[in-house]
């Protein structure tokens, strides 16, 4: 997700395997696959209405990307300056909101991908959702921060455990009635959390997308989550992926 020897140093530290879940492993279906460019490092996804927004990183390539929502083909792009490294993306009362890693900054755009605020934010920004009315950023702990959406300032914070095991490299957010789907960075599991609590209600195992991503790099993991509310499917890429995934999920029956 960072630079390379970031990247390196944290494999080493990392286990080589997910500790296992108390959660109950959660069902899900692949119904589409669409192709797509294979050099967008993407970071973030949300639909609004008729369009779907990504948010793509890295130093000198991160950017806002507007698409058809149907087609999924490209319509708009907004580039960042070169020292701004663009992460999670979510859509509140109309407008895109762009988490940056280490920036410390939220940029604010209208759906025509035109800058209108900027944020000022305390720490970094990783994935980002919302409620419907606070921001909910990560920032690759266990814990996630709502935020204020006018001002940035932090409203409350979330832990997420399961069970009695707290986890870390939180990154890509979506919310979806009610719970926050929530990436591991640097695996194919997606958490689902419950918004109010914190606990891990459930997971999802998407290791058999990866598998269809052919000569991946080592910085090539799952991460983008766009939740469908009109169709209840869930839009699923990574890094670099070449394809879009339509699937459906099982949700736990509130």
């Amino acid at each position: 997700m960072r630079n390379a020897l970031f990247f390196l140093l944290l494999l080493t530290l990392l286990p080589t395997s997910m500790p296992a879940l108390a959660a109950e492993k959660l069902s899900w279906s692949l119904l589409t696959t669409t192709p797509r460019a294979d050099n967008h490092f993407t970071q973030g996804l949300v639909y609004a209405k008729q369009q779907l927004f990504e948010s793509t990183g890295r130093y000198g390539q991160s950017a806002v990307i507007a698409y058809d929502a149907t087609t999924l083909t490209q319509q708009k792009k907004y580039t960042l300056p070169a020292d701004i490294f663009g992460e999670g993306l979510t859509l509140l009362h109309g407008k895109l909101y762009q988490a940056s890693w280490q920036e410390q900054k939220i940029f604010i755009y209208n759906t025509a991908l035109q800058l209108l605020q900027t944020l000022t934010i305390q720490g970094e920004g990783w994935g980002l959702a919302t409620d419907g009315i606070s921001l909910i950023l990560s920032n690759g702990s266990n814990t996630l921060q709502f935020l204020d959406p006018h001002t940035g300032k932090t409203q409350r914070t979330l832990t997420i455990r399961d069970q009695k095991t707290s986890w870390k490299n939180i990154n890509e957010l979506e919310w979806v009635n009610g719970y926050i789907l929530a990436n591991v960075w640097l695996s194919n599991t997606v958490l689902l959390i419950d918004s109010k609590t914190g606990v891990v209600a459930g997971y999802y195992d998407f290791s058999a997308l990866s598998a269809m991503i052919k000569n991946k790099g080592t910085e090539d993991v799952l991460n983008g989550l766009a939740w469908n509310a009109s169709t209840h499917t869930l839009l699923i890429t990574g890094k670099n992926w070449p394809l879009w995934f339509s699937a459906t999920i099982q949700l736990p029956i509130i």
